[in-house]
């Protein structure tokens, strides 16, 4: 195909009949109805040829431009990065110069200054003397998408970020402690938990409102994206807790990185809160072999209660799979027994053991006039095993902004048992209290509940509760 036909200035000059001039009407047919702009010009980069999707692109008259040099700065040519390119620095000369095909992800000014994202392909033309004629440029419209991936990654932003802090949400942070955890079963890599939650953050609603609560949350999110790594996740758990994933990183480090966090929260004065910091109390771990999300977040989460039960503003951390205490080993029971026991799942708030000298088919209709009279619910029932749901606790009034928590009751029996109260055989009997949602075990009245749960449950059925002295190892006893 030439690019220099005789009448240089008429562009599209009559084509005479003929087999050679009908190929050349076939060829000007195709390029002015194609979808993509196209270009041409000689190799002193003189336009020869502007089609009608460039005319579209670029909102410039193919006519005007005939004979006119192609030069980035008539169509307002911009880099990926909206840079301008510089007509000295212009890809189609190199392409020309280096007898090279060059392509570049740009932008062009369309009709009404509206910026259309284009690829630019340019094309060398040689002939067959090796010598570079010009080049063909061709111009791929990009807006629409453009526009889709701006949509995915709109929608991706809503999934994935907590709309009023602007972190990770709790379902990103899920999904992303998951794959965490994976990868380091598999690879054996280091990683580190920080859940951090904002110290009476009620009362900062109470006093200054929800408004100021909300930019107390987001004074808070900033300062932990501006202390921490790029590579760290931080994310909103719920309410005023927020978690940070720090991956290679030791708990050590983790442990300085939330104390930095702590220190800069607490010298951070609040105009809207009449010049007052906020503070924050702060859990860590370090994953564990054998660790699942659920237990790496448990871990963490029972390091920030030990913070909040030693005052609040503090960093604590749990190293292994221990209680809120701190310990480095689990701690042992309140007391000691020689049964068997269940191994429940879940943090349980109070457990007793006692005696009875019923038989089982009176502890069961004893059970069943508790649960009808008090609207609890049998979650499951077995020979030795009954599960009991407490959606609300009889004799607890609340305040408007209070709820209800919802315990889990497991009623446990070992029958034939010699009795620790005298020389004979009695029905042994268990009680352990959980909350049903991990976060419920952190209600300010929540103790006093879950003791009336029991005192209720002890008396109605009239069980003989077990001390410690009762149910220790007698001194005689070897282990």
């Amino acid at each position: 195909m030439s690019l220099e036909p005789e009448n240089q200035t008429e562009a599209k000059a009559p084509i005479p009949t003929g087999s050679a001039n009908t190929d050349q009407l076939f060829q000007r047919v195709m390029i002015d109805n194609i979808r993509e702009g196209m270009v041409m010009v000689d190799r002193h980069l003189k336009v020869k040829s502007w089609n009608h999707a460039a005319e579209e692109l670029t909102g410039i008259r193919g006519p005007g431009m005939i004979g006119t040099e192609w030069l980035p700065s008539h169509i307002d040519l911009r880099d990926r990065f909206d840079k301008s390119i510089p007509d000295s620095a212009c890809p189609i000369a190199d392409s020309v110069r280096k007898a090279e095909q060059i392509m570049l992800a740009a932008t062009v000014t369309g009709r009404g200054g509206r910026r259309v994202a284009i690829d630019l392909h340019s094309i060398p033309v040689i002939g067959h003397d090796m010598a570079v004629r010009g080049a063909v440029i061709l111009m791929h419209d990009q807006s629409s998408q453009v526009d889709l991936e701006q949509q995915v990654l709109t929608l991706y932003a809503h999934a994935t970020r907590d709309q009023l802090t602007g972190v990770a949400n709790r379902a990103h942070f899920e999904r992303s402690l998951d794959a965490r955890i994976k990868e380091f079963n598999l690879k054996d890599t280091i990683c580190s938990l920080i859940v951090a939650d904002i110290d009476f953050f009620k009362r900062i609603n109470d006093e200054f409102g929800h408004h100021i609560g909300d930019h107390a949350l987001m004074s808070f999110a900033k300062i932990l994206k501006n202390n921490t790594r790029n590579d760290d996740l931080v994310a909103r758990y719920g309410g005023e807790e927020f978690v940070i994933v720090c991956p290679n990183c030791p708990v050590d480090i983790a442990i300085e990185r939330a104390e930095e966090i702590r220190t800069a929260l607490a010298d951070a004065p609040m105009a809207s809160l009449n010049g007052k910091c906020i503070t924050a109390s702060f859990g860590v771990t370090e994953f564990q072999e054998g660790d699942t999300a659920v237990t790496a977040f448990v871990r963490a989460d029972q390091a920030l209660l030990t913070a909040k039960e030693n005052g609040r503003d503090q960093v604590q951390f749990l190293q292994t799979e221990s209680h809120p205490d701190g310990s480095a080993q689990p701690p042992a029971r309140k007391f000691q027994s020689e049964i068997n026991w269940l191994k429940l799942k879940g943090h349980t708030l109070l457990l007793e053991e006692g005696e009875l000298k019923c038989p089982m088919s009176v502890l069961i209709e004893k059970l069943k006039g508790i649960v009808s009279e008090n609207d609890y619910k049998i979650v499951f029932a077995e020979n030795d095993h009954v599960r009991i749901r407490i959606n609300k606790v009889p004799g607890i009034k609340l305040g408007m902004m209070d709820r209800h928590t919802p315990f889990l009751v497991d009623v446990e029996t070992r029958e034939d048992v010699k009795s620790l109260l005298g020389n004979h055989s009695c029905m042994r009997i268990r009680i352990s209290i959980r909350p049903v949602k991990t976060r419920d075990r952190r209600h300010k009245d929540l103790e006093r509940r879950v003791s009336l749960v029991m005192r209720n449950l002890m008396e109605h059925l009239a069980i003989a509760k077990l001390t410690d002295e009762d149910l220790a190892p007698k001194s005689d006893e070897r282990y």
